[in-house]
Protein backbone atom coordinates (compact mmCIF):
# COMPACT_ATOMS: atom_id res chain seq x y z
CA UNK A 1 0.00 0.00 0.00
CA UNK A 2 0.84 3.52 -0.54
CA UNK A 3 -0.47 6.75 0.25
CA UNK A 4 1.47 9.01 -1.95
CA UNK A 5 -0.33 10.57 -4.70
CA UNK A 6 -0.93 10.52 -8.22
CA UNK A 7 0.48 13.00 -10.33
CA UNK A 8 -1.98 14.53 -13.24
CA UNK A 9 -0.61 16.87 -15.69
CA UNK A 10 -2.09 19.23 -18.96
CA UNK A 11 -1.43 22.19 -20.44
CA UNK A 12 -4.39 23.79 -18.97
CA UNK A 13 -7.99 22.47 -17.51
CA UNK A 14 -8.14 20.22 -20.20
CA UNK A 15 -6.93 16.93 -18.11
CA UNK A 16 -9.60 17.34 -15.49
CA UNK A 17 -11.58 15.29 -18.03
CA UNK A 18 -8.95 12.54 -17.00
CA UNK A 19 -8.77 13.32 -13.62
CA UNK A 20 -12.57 12.70 -12.95
CA UNK A 21 -12.46 9.55 -14.50
CA UNK A 22 -9.35 8.73 -12.14
CA UNK A 23 -11.36 9.93 -9.79
CA UNK A 24 -14.51 7.77 -10.40
CA UNK A 25 -12.48 4.23 -10.57
CA UNK A 26 -9.83 5.05 -7.95
CA UNK A 27 -11.72 7.05 -5.53
CA UNK A 28 -9.37 6.38 -2.56
CA UNK A 29 -5.99 7.66 -4.73
CA UNK A 30 -4.82 10.95 -4.03
CA UNK A 31 -3.62 12.97 -6.60
CA UNK A 32 -1.87 16.22 -7.24
CA UNK A 33 -3.27 17.98 -10.79
CA UNK A 34 -1.14 20.63 -12.14
CA UNK A 35 -2.54 23.09 -15.40
CA UNK A 36 0.32 24.73 -17.15
CA UNK A 37 -1.88 27.59 -17.70
CA UNK A 38 1.26 29.64 -17.91
CA UNK A 39 2.42 28.01 -21.35
CA UNK A 40 -0.91 27.12 -22.62
CA UNK A 41 -1.80 26.18 -25.20
CA UNK A 42 1.32 23.52 -26.11
CA UNK A 43 -0.51 22.52 -29.89
CA UNK A 44 1.41 25.19 -31.44
CA UNK A 45 4.60 25.22 -29.96
CA UNK A 46 7.65 23.43 -31.00
CA UNK A 47 7.88 19.77 -29.82
CA UNK A 48 11.53 20.77 -28.02
CA UNK A 49 9.70 23.29 -25.87
CA UNK A 50 6.93 20.79 -24.64
CA UNK A 51 9.60 18.46 -23.91
CA UNK A 52 11.40 20.63 -21.67
CA UNK A 53 7.77 21.68 -20.32
CA UNK A 54 6.98 18.19 -19.65
CA UNK A 55 10.76 17.35 -18.42
CA UNK A 56 9.84 20.12 -16.02
CA UNK A 57 6.72 19.33 -14.40
CA UNK A 58 7.29 15.79 -14.26
CA UNK A 59 10.49 16.73 -11.88
CA UNK A 60 8.63 18.41 -9.60
CA UNK A 61 5.49 16.10 -9.38
CA UNK A 62 7.91 12.49 -9.03
CA UNK A 63 10.86 14.19 -7.17
CA UNK A 64 9.54 17.09 -5.20
CA UNK A 65 5.86 15.78 -4.61
CA UNK A 66 6.81 11.89 -4.73
CA UNK A 67 3.86 11.12 -7.15
CA UNK A 68 3.61 7.42 -7.70
CA UNK A 69 2.37 7.60 -10.84
CA UNK A 70 1.89 10.18 -13.24
CA UNK A 71 -0.52 10.93 -16.12
CA UNK A 72 0.88 12.87 -19.08
CA UNK A 73 -2.99 13.87 -19.97
CA UNK A 74 -2.01 16.72 -22.54
CA UNK A 75 -1.80 14.59 -26.19
CA UNK A 76 1.08 16.86 -27.42
CA UNK A 77 3.09 16.83 -24.47
CA UNK A 78 2.69 12.89 -23.85
CA UNK A 79 3.85 12.27 -27.73
CA UNK A 80 6.62 15.29 -26.91
CA UNK A 81 8.08 14.25 -23.47
CA UNK A 82 6.32 10.54 -22.26
CA UNK A 83 9.11 8.30 -23.32
CA UNK A 84 11.72 10.63 -21.71
CA UNK A 85 9.96 10.75 -18.39
CA UNK A 86 10.07 6.54 -18.30
CA UNK A 87 13.81 6.21 -18.91
CA UNK A 88 14.14 8.66 -15.76
CA UNK A 89 11.66 7.00 -13.49
CA UNK A 90 10.77 3.88 -12.42
CA UNK A 91 6.70 4.43 -11.80
CA UNK A 92 4.21 3.81 -14.62
CA UNK A 93 3.86 7.38 -16.38
CA UNK A 94 0.54 6.78 -19.00
CA UNK A 95 -0.50 8.99 -21.81
CA UNK A 96 -3.70 9.18 -23.94
CA UNK A 97 -2.63 8.04 -27.57
CA UNK A 98 -2.45 4.35 -26.97
CA UNK A 99 -5.76 4.48 -25.47
CA UNK A 100 -6.99 6.27 -27.86
CA UNK A 101 -6.15 4.36 -30.83
CA UNK A 102 -6.80 1.08 -28.91
CA UNK A 103 -10.59 2.22 -28.18
CA UNK A 104 -11.03 3.61 -32.31
CA UNK A 105 -9.47 0.45 -33.84
CA UNK A 106 -12.32 -2.00 -31.72
CA UNK A 107 -14.92 0.67 -32.12
CA UNK A 108 -14.76 1.25 -35.94
CA UNK A 109 -16.80 -0.74 -38.40
CA UNK A 110 -15.67 0.64 -41.66
CA UNK A 111 -11.97 1.19 -40.85
CA UNK A 112 -12.06 4.61 -41.20
CA UNK A 113 -10.88 6.18 -38.02
CA UNK A 114 -11.14 10.17 -37.90
CA UNK A 115 -8.53 12.11 -35.74
CA UNK A 116 -9.45 15.90 -33.99
CA UNK A 117 -6.57 17.25 -32.13
CA UNK A 118 -4.19 20.13 -31.72
CA UNK A 119 -1.42 21.31 -34.23
CA UNK A 120 1.32 19.38 -32.68
CA UNK A 121 -0.82 16.17 -32.36
CA UNK A 122 -1.40 16.36 -35.49
CA UNK A 123 1.36 17.06 -37.00
CA UNK A 124 3.48 14.31 -35.36
CA UNK A 125 1.69 11.63 -36.58
CA UNK A 126 1.49 9.70 -33.24
CA UNK A 127 -2.76 9.01 -33.59
CA UNK A 128 -2.03 7.27 -37.14
CA UNK A 129 1.42 5.73 -36.03
CA UNK A 130 -0.56 3.79 -33.56
CA UNK A 131 -3.65 3.34 -35.16
CA UNK A 132 -1.59 1.08 -37.90
CA UNK A 133 0.27 -0.10 -35.83
CA UNK A 134 -2.35 -2.23 -34.05
CA UNK A 135 -3.99 -2.86 -37.92
CA UNK A 136 -2.76 -1.64 -41.25
CA UNK A 137 -5.50 -2.01 -42.73
CA UNK A 138 -7.18 1.02 -41.06
CA UNK A 139 -7.69 4.53 -42.80
CA UNK A 140 -6.49 7.41 -40.70
CA UNK A 141 -7.64 11.30 -40.98
CA UNK A 142 -6.49 13.91 -38.86
CA UNK A 143 -7.55 17.76 -38.66
CA UNK A 144 -6.47 20.41 -36.23
CA UNK A 145 -9.18 22.06 -34.32
CA UNK A 146 -6.76 24.95 -32.49
CA UNK A 147 -9.87 27.22 -31.17
CA UNK A 148 -11.77 24.82 -29.52
CA UNK A 149 -8.80 24.76 -26.94
CA UNK A 150 -9.82 28.36 -26.49
CA UNK A 151 -13.63 27.91 -26.09
CA UNK A 152 -12.96 25.04 -23.17
CA UNK A 153 -10.61 27.40 -20.81
CA UNK A 154 -13.06 30.57 -21.61
CA UNK A 155 -15.82 28.04 -20.20
CA UNK A 156 -17.99 28.19 -23.91
CA UNK A 157 -18.82 24.82 -24.16
CA UNK A 158 -22.15 23.88 -26.65
CA UNK A 159 -22.95 28.06 -27.20
CA UNK A 160 -24.14 28.12 -31.46
CA UNK A 161 -20.90 29.36 -31.99
CA UNK A 162 -19.27 26.24 -30.78
CA UNK A 163 -21.35 24.15 -33.08
CA UNK A 164 -20.00 26.44 -36.31
CA UNK A 165 -16.93 26.00 -35.33
CA UNK A 166 -16.91 22.29 -35.05
CA UNK A 167 -19.06 22.22 -38.19
CA UNK A 168 -15.99 23.83 -39.72
CA UNK A 169 -13.27 21.80 -38.75
CA UNK A 170 -15.42 18.37 -38.51
CA UNK A 171 -17.06 18.36 -42.05
CA UNK A 172 -13.42 17.22 -43.50
CA UNK A 173 -14.01 14.02 -41.91
CA UNK A 174 -17.83 13.64 -42.35
CA UNK A 175 -16.87 13.69 -46.19
CA UNK A 176 -13.83 11.42 -45.66
CA UNK A 177 -16.93 8.79 -44.07
CA UNK A 178 -15.19 8.33 -40.93
CA UNK A 179 -17.67 6.38 -38.42
CA UNK A 180 -15.36 6.62 -35.46
CA UNK A 181 -14.13 10.33 -34.01
CA UNK A 182 -11.00 10.45 -31.34
CA UNK A 183 -10.91 13.12 -29.50
CA UNK A 184 -7.18 13.97 -29.70
CA UNK A 185 -7.19 16.88 -26.72
CA UNK A 186 -7.82 16.78 -23.66
CA UNK A 187 -10.05 19.85 -23.78
CA UNK A 188 -12.24 18.56 -26.38
CA UNK A 189 -14.88 16.44 -24.56
CA UNK A 190 -16.03 19.49 -22.98
CA UNK A 191 -17.39 20.08 -26.11
CA UNK A 192 -18.53 16.42 -27.10
CA UNK A 193 -22.47 17.82 -27.16
CA UNK A 194 -21.65 20.10 -29.72
CA UNK A 195 -19.19 17.47 -31.70
CA UNK A 196 -22.00 14.67 -31.24
CA UNK A 197 -24.39 17.22 -33.09
CA UNK A 198 -22.25 18.12 -35.71
CA UNK A 199 -21.33 14.38 -36.56
CA UNK A 200 -24.71 12.42 -35.75
CA UNK A 201 -25.53 9.34 -34.05
CA UNK A 202 -23.90 7.26 -36.51
CA UNK A 203 -19.92 8.10 -35.94
CA UNK A 204 -18.99 7.30 -32.50
CA UNK A 205 -16.64 9.77 -30.59
CA UNK A 206 -14.40 8.26 -29.06
CA UNK A 207 -12.22 9.71 -25.35
CA UNK A 208 -9.40 7.71 -23.91
CA UNK A 209 -10.12 8.80 -20.44
CA UNK A 210 -11.82 5.69 -18.90
CA UNK A 211 -9.53 3.75 -20.52
CA UNK A 212 -6.23 5.29 -18.98
CA UNK A 213 -7.84 5.30 -15.17
CA UNK A 214 -8.77 1.41 -15.53
CA UNK A 215 -4.66 1.12 -16.83
CA UNK A 216 -3.25 3.07 -14.03
CA UNK A 217 -5.39 1.33 -11.32
CA UNK A 218 -3.84 -1.90 -13.19
CA UNK A 219 -0.10 -0.80 -12.66
CA UNK A 220 -0.26 0.71 -9.66
CA UNK A 221 -1.91 -2.56 -8.02
CA UNK A 222 1.07 -4.88 -9.76
CA UNK A 223 3.46 -2.49 -7.75
CA UNK A 224 1.41 -2.88 -4.58
CA UNK A 225 0.68 0.88 -4.50
CA UNK A 226 -2.84 1.00 -3.94
CA UNK A 227 -4.01 3.46 -1.28
CA UNK A 228 -5.17 1.84 2.24
CA UNK A 229 -8.44 0.74 1.87
CA UNK A 230 -10.28 3.18 4.56
CA UNK A 231 -8.39 6.24 3.18
CA UNK A 232 -10.97 8.57 1.34
CA UNK A 233 -8.85 10.44 -1.79
CA UNK A 234 -8.55 14.08 -1.92
CA UNK A 235 -7.30 16.62 -4.81
CA UNK A 236 -4.96 19.50 -4.93
CA UNK A 237 -5.42 21.22 -7.94
CA UNK A 238 -2.79 23.30 -9.37
CA UNK A 239 -1.87 25.81 -12.02
CA UNK A 240 1.04 27.64 -13.35
CA UNK A 241 -0.85 31.21 -14.08
CA UNK A 242 -3.65 31.57 -11.66
CA UNK A 243 -4.67 34.83 -13.68
CA UNK A 244 -5.16 33.06 -16.72
CA UNK A 245 -8.29 30.71 -15.47
CA UNK A 246 -11.56 31.73 -17.09
CA UNK A 247 -14.21 32.51 -14.13
CA UNK A 248 -16.85 31.18 -16.74
CA UNK A 249 -14.92 27.92 -16.54
CA UNK A 250 -14.31 27.94 -13.03
CA UNK A 251 -18.23 28.07 -12.96
CA UNK A 252 -19.27 25.67 -15.11
CA UNK A 253 -16.63 23.25 -16.13
CA UNK A 254 -15.57 21.11 -13.22
CA UNK A 255 -19.22 20.40 -12.35
CA UNK A 256 -19.51 19.18 -16.10
CA UNK A 257 -17.25 16.54 -15.12
CA UNK A 258 -18.89 15.82 -11.87
CA UNK A 259 -16.06 17.29 -9.68
CA UNK A 260 -18.09 19.80 -7.74
CA UNK A 261 -16.72 23.25 -6.81
CA UNK A 262 -12.63 22.75 -7.12
CA UNK A 263 -9.86 25.16 -5.54
CA UNK A 264 -7.08 26.24 -7.62
CA UNK A 265 -3.72 27.54 -6.42
CA UNK A 266 -0.94 28.79 -7.99
CA UNK A 267 2.17 26.86 -7.79
CA UNK A 268 5.41 28.61 -8.09
CA UNK A 269 7.19 26.02 -10.17
CA UNK A 270 7.85 28.50 -13.23
CA UNK A 271 8.23 31.10 -10.87
CA UNK A 272 11.40 30.19 -8.46
CA UNK A 273 14.59 32.23 -8.28
CA UNK A 274 17.68 30.27 -10.36
CA UNK A 275 20.97 30.11 -9.40
CA UNK A 276 23.42 31.07 -11.43
CA UNK A 277 27.23 30.49 -10.47
CA UNK A 278 28.85 33.85 -12.20
CA UNK A 279 32.66 33.69 -12.17
CA UNK A 280 36.08 34.79 -14.39
CA UNK A 281 37.86 32.05 -15.35
CA UNK A 282 41.70 31.51 -15.29
CA UNK A 283 44.26 33.96 -14.88
CA UNK A 284 42.21 36.89 -15.70
CA UNK A 285 41.60 39.75 -13.49
CA UNK A 286 38.86 41.68 -15.34
CA UNK A 287 36.40 42.48 -12.11
CA UNK A 288 34.25 45.83 -13.32
CA UNK A 289 32.04 43.64 -15.97
CA UNK A 290 31.63 40.57 -13.55
CA UNK A 291 30.36 42.82 -11.01
CA UNK A 292 27.92 44.36 -13.72
CA UNK A 293 26.63 41.10 -14.69
CA UNK A 294 26.17 39.92 -11.28
CA UNK A 295 23.79 43.34 -10.41
CA UNK A 296 22.22 42.88 -13.99
CA UNK A 297 20.99 38.88 -12.76
CA UNK A 298 20.41 40.26 -9.32
CA UNK A 299 17.81 42.70 -10.47
CA UNK A 300 16.08 40.20 -13.27
CA UNK A 301 15.24 38.00 -10.26
CA UNK A 302 17.95 35.47 -10.53
CA UNK A 303 19.88 34.07 -7.08
CA UNK A 304 23.70 34.43 -7.98
CA UNK A 305 26.40 33.27 -6.93
CA UNK A 306 29.92 35.09 -7.90
CA UNK A 307 33.18 33.38 -7.34
CA UNK A 308 35.05 36.24 -8.68
CA UNK A 309 38.30 36.35 -10.72
CA UNK A 310 40.92 34.45 -10.87
CA UNK A 311 38.49 31.05 -10.64
CA UNK A 312 39.47 27.64 -11.88
CA UNK A 313 37.14 25.05 -13.69
CA UNK A 314 36.74 23.45 -10.23
CA UNK A 315 35.76 26.18 -8.23
CA UNK A 316 32.87 26.58 -10.92
CA UNK A 317 31.87 23.25 -10.51
CA UNK A 318 32.07 23.23 -6.88
CA UNK A 319 29.84 26.14 -6.72
CA UNK A 320 27.40 25.03 -9.04
CA UNK A 321 26.63 21.80 -7.28
CA UNK A 322 27.02 23.79 -3.57
CA UNK A 323 23.85 25.78 -4.17
CA UNK A 324 22.00 23.71 -7.11
CA UNK A 325 22.69 26.07 -9.70
CA UNK A 326 20.94 25.64 -13.28
CA UNK A 327 23.49 27.92 -15.19
CA UNK A 328 27.17 28.19 -14.91
CA UNK A 329 28.58 32.13 -16.86
CA UNK A 330 32.15 32.16 -17.54
CA UNK A 331 33.72 35.06 -18.26
CA UNK A 332 37.19 35.52 -20.15
CA UNK A 333 38.59 38.57 -21.06
CA UNK A 334 42.09 38.34 -21.77
CA UNK A 335 42.04 36.14 -24.80
CA UNK A 336 42.98 32.42 -23.40
CA UNK A 337 39.35 31.31 -22.88
CA UNK A 338 39.98 28.74 -25.11
CA UNK A 339 42.50 26.79 -23.36
CA UNK A 340 40.81 28.07 -19.66
CA UNK A 341 37.38 26.65 -20.95
CA UNK A 342 38.45 23.06 -22.79
CA UNK A 343 37.10 20.18 -20.99
CA UNK A 344 34.87 22.36 -18.69
CA UNK A 345 31.47 20.27 -20.23
CA UNK A 346 33.60 16.64 -19.48
CA UNK A 347 34.27 17.70 -15.82
CA UNK A 348 30.99 19.06 -15.69
CA UNK A 349 29.55 15.10 -16.94
CA UNK A 350 31.94 13.41 -13.98
CA UNK A 351 30.86 15.26 -11.42
CA UNK A 352 26.66 14.32 -12.20
CA UNK A 353 25.96 17.84 -13.44
CA UNK A 354 24.95 16.25 -17.09
CA UNK A 355 22.31 19.05 -17.54
CA UNK A 356 24.09 21.89 -16.22
CA UNK A 357 23.74 24.96 -18.59
CA UNK A 358 26.89 26.59 -19.45
CA UNK A 359 27.60 30.24 -21.16
CA UNK A 360 30.16 32.04 -21.97
CA UNK A 361 31.49 35.08 -22.86
CA UNK A 362 34.19 37.90 -23.53
CA UNK A 363 37.61 37.71 -25.51
CA UNK A 364 38.04 34.81 -26.18
CA UNK A 365 41.01 33.77 -28.28
CA UNK A 366 43.98 35.90 -29.36
CA UNK A 367 44.31 37.64 -32.43
CA UNK A 368 41.44 38.15 -34.97
CA UNK A 369 39.69 35.00 -35.83
CA UNK A 370 36.02 35.22 -37.45
CA UNK A 371 33.03 34.88 -34.43
CA UNK A 372 31.25 32.58 -35.77
CA UNK A 373 34.01 29.99 -35.96
CA UNK A 374 35.23 31.20 -32.38
CA UNK A 375 31.48 30.50 -31.66
CA UNK A 376 31.44 27.07 -33.41
CA UNK A 377 34.70 26.30 -31.30
CA UNK A 378 33.32 26.66 -27.89
CA UNK A 379 29.64 24.92 -28.94
CA UNK A 380 32.03 22.11 -29.49
CA UNK A 381 33.71 22.21 -26.61
CA UNK A 382 30.06 21.87 -25.14
CA UNK A 383 28.99 25.53 -24.23
CA UNK A 384 25.52 26.17 -24.80
CA UNK A 385 25.44 29.83 -25.47
CA UNK A 386 28.63 31.75 -26.33
CA UNK A 387 29.18 35.65 -26.37
CA UNK A 388 30.82 37.94 -28.32
CA UNK A 389 32.47 40.99 -27.03
CA UNK A 390 29.77 43.94 -26.09
CA UNK A 391 27.08 41.32 -25.90
CA UNK A 392 24.54 43.21 -22.94
CA UNK A 393 23.26 41.68 -19.98
CA UNK A 394 20.17 41.83 -21.05
CA UNK A 395 21.01 39.08 -23.98
CA UNK A 396 21.97 36.58 -21.79
CA UNK A 397 19.16 37.18 -19.26
CA UNK A 398 16.79 36.66 -21.91
CA UNK A 399 18.50 33.61 -23.21
CA UNK A 400 18.17 31.97 -19.30
CA UNK A 401 14.82 32.95 -19.02
CA UNK A 402 14.06 30.61 -22.43
CA UNK A 403 16.45 27.68 -21.10
CA UNK A 404 16.12 27.73 -17.85
CA UNK A 405 12.10 28.14 -17.69
CA UNK A 406 11.52 26.94 -20.81
CA UNK A 407 10.66 29.62 -22.98
CA UNK A 408 7.50 31.93 -22.69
Amino acid sequence: MSKKPIGIFDSGVGGLTIASEIKKIMPRENFIYFGDTQHNPYGPRPLSQVRCYVDFISRYLIEERECKGIVIACNTAAIAGKEIVREKYDIPVLGPVGAGARAAVQETRNGRIGVVATEGTIKSGAYREAILDIDDTMKVFGVMAPRFVTLVESGEFSSERVREIAGEYLQELLDADVDTLILGCTHYPYLTEAIKEVVGEDVAVVFPGEAIALELKEKIEERGEAAPSDQEGEGEFLVSDLESLSPAFLEIGPQTLGLGELSFSESDLFHRPKTIVLGVIGADVHAVGNRILEYALDEAGFKVINIGVMASQQEFIDAAIETGAGAILVSSLYGHGEMDCRGLREKCVEMGLEEMLLYVGGNLVIGKQSWPAVREKFKDMGFDRVYPPGTTPEEAINDLRRDLYCGN
